[in-house]
């Protein structure tokens, strides 16, 4: 399927390569005088947070009276990540 674009009223003709033709824009802008100058702003910005709270308890040997080598291990672990992708 092949499209064609033809603007005759232009002053000035220009043929236009693939990468110069992606940076083409347009649209319809509503209510603006015809001489107003139009800022697009095309930023993106996102923010991301990552909240944690990790409270960890060991209670290993409570309530037991004359008790002597007791052993106890705790590994906990917390991970977060974000991700953007373009």
């Amino acid at each position: 399927m092949t499209t064609t674009l033809a603007i005759k009223d232009l002053s000035v003709t220009e043929e236009l390569d693939a990468r110069a033709m992606r940076a083409v824009r347009g649209g319809f802008v509503p209510f603006l005088p015809v001489f107003s100058a139009v800022k697009i702003d095309s930023t993106f910005n996102a923010e991301q947070l990552i909240g944690q709270t990790q409270n960890v308890t060991n209670m290993n040997g409570n309530n037991a009276a004359f008790v002597d080598d007791i052993k106890s291990h705790v590994h906990s672990t917390q991970n977060a990540q974000n991700n953007i992708y373009r």
